[in-house]
């Protein structure tokens, strides 16, 4: 894999990491407008099973996550395997230092640091919570003639 390809599937890194947070986003705003209209007034099974339901979508992006690190580290491995044959571009160069000054990793925590509030957000919102809904019932009634 030449340079250019390892750049290339470096930017694509950056893309899968911000579809996963746009991702994450979609599915907790999901989950809490369900709180906010049937699920924060469920029973504790319905919501147990909610949660649950919850926990495995953000299970399944994590695990996502997990492996697009692991090919990052193996894509800038590549790149530092260039630098050693004295073949390395500018470019090259950048994406070393954004993990050598500490950018990705900062990144990375960030992303488990919000991953973690989150959930423990929502299961504060799914047990302790006492929901009550954005609904106000509105009654029709009709004017008589005078």
């Amino acid at each position: 894999m030449e340079e250019g390809e390892v750049i290339e599937q470096l930017i694509e890194y950056t893309n899968v990491l911000l579809i996963g947070v746009s991702l994450i986003f979609t599915v907790v705003s999901a989950y809490i407008v369900a709180l906010n209209y049937f699920v924060g007034e469920a029973m504790f099974l319905a919501r147990f099973g909610a949660f649950a339901f919850i926990g495995l979508i953000l299970a399944l992006l994590v695990v996502v996550m997990r492996g697009a690190e692991q090919m990052h580290a193996g894509l800038i491995a590549r790149l530092h395997e260039i630098d050693a044959e004295g073949n390395l571009t500018a470019a090259g160069r950048a994406a070393i230092e954004n993990t050598s000054d500490g950018t990705d990793g900062i990144v990375r925590m960030l992303l488990w640091v919000g991953l973690v509030s989150v959930y423990g957000v929502l299961a504060y919102m799914t047990f302790l919570h006492r929901w009550k809904p954005d609904v106000v019932n509105v009654a029709l009634q009709s004017r008589k003639a005078s």
